[in-house]
């Protein structure tokens, strides 16, 4: 299987630029911690965590002290593992208040650790509420040693209008991984990735044969580790069972899910998505593909910042244009 001239070129180039970007931020670390485990079954969130992983690894960076989800942070155990070392926020799509749980937590964070640098890997930022904005301003431009990195230079133009505190622009964390393969041969000429939640910008239409990636299969491994972190919450002597154990589950359940987005994609000659991971796996892949935006124009913005330049991607306005810039991209399907 082969892929259009020029897409592992551009994927290496990515991968260099994030490198470089997050460099200066990662030298002289003594202990690294990486903070909020997507303990959800959204394949990109995966992606983005196995990439942080990787980039950390790449530049040579201390492996991390301490992790952690949303429901397992422990101020106390944080603190004993990384010293003066530096804490690192996986990056993603839940800088601002649609996916307000985890701000809240990062939020926390920067409380706690006045004295740690701190820095927020590459975000998509998005507040629709003033009062969040405002919270969030507050706290995170009273801690002197912070840094956000944003994916998209419409993110970049807000957070430096409406912070203090210092912001950079890199692109994805899921770049860090490099070229993918396919997992196996296609078995549809276009396969629909079309997201089903709040991010949804065509909510009332919905292709008959569209796929998401966000029902997972329960594996044993899933179960048991829903089933701890849950009843770690109502029943507080098992929560340091859980912080100690559920650590040791990321690095699988996060490879499971980037594989098995990885079939999912792999199944399609031309892939037609509204998730941004959707465009950034399908570009990793070598797989052409078509990019409809989600609510905030969060996709649209990462393409037009860093992928735009690729023969893989086209953007389209409704579903009836994707449709058609498919069957224009099949030719491209080089499978």
């Amino acid at each position: 299987m082969t892929a259009p001239v020029g897409h592992p070129t551009l994927v290496e180039t990515l991968r260099q630029t994030l490198l470089e970007s997050l460099t200066p931020l990662v030298h002289g670390a003594s202990a690294t911690a990486l903070i909020d485990f997507p303990a959800h079954s959204n394949v990109g969130d995966s992606a983005i965590w196995l990439g942080a992983l990787a980039a950390l690894r790449s530049l040579g960076a201390p492996a991390p002290v301490y992790t952690c989800d949303a429901a397992t942070y422990d101020r106390a155990i944080l603190a004993r593992a990384i010293g003066d070392g530096t804490i690192f926020f996986t990056g993603g799509g839940s800088f601002g208040d649609l996916w307000e749980r985890h701000l809240r937590l990062r939020e926390r964070v920067v409380a706690d650790f006045p004295r740690n640098r701190i820095v927020q890997l590459p975000e998509s930022v998005h507040f629709e509420r003033e009062s969040s904005l405002a919270r969030a301003r507050a706290v995170w431009d009273a801690h002197e040693r912070v840094t956000i990195l944003v994916r998209d230079t419409a993110s970049l133009a807000f957070m430096q209008r409406e912070f203090k505190t210092p912001v950079q622009l890199a692109p994805d964390l899921a770049f860090a991984l490099g070229t993918l393969a396919r997992r196996a041969e296609p078995t549809r000429d276009v396969l629909w990735l079309k997201r089903d939640d709040k991010e949804d910008s065509f909510p009332s239409h919905r292709p008959a044969d569209a796929v998401d990636w966000i029902a997972e299969p329960i594996t044993p491994l899933i179960g048991w580790s829903d089933r701890l972190r849950d009843e770690a919450t109502r029943r507080p002597w098992l929560a340091p069972i859980a912080r100690t154990v559920l650590p040791r589950t990321y690095v699988p359940l996060a490879q499971r899910r980037l594989a098995r987005g990885v079939s999912l994609l792999s199944g399609g000659r031309v892939i037609v998505t509204d998730r941004l991971h959707g465009h950034i796996l399908a570009t990793l892949l070598g797989i052409p593909h078509v990019v409809l935006d989600n609510s905030y124009g969060k996709l649209h913005h990462f393409i037009r910042t860093w992928t735009h330049v690729s023969p893989l991607v086209r953007m389209a306005a409704s579903l009836d244009e994707a449709a058609a810039q498919a069957q224009q991209l099949l030719p491209l399907a080089h499978v």
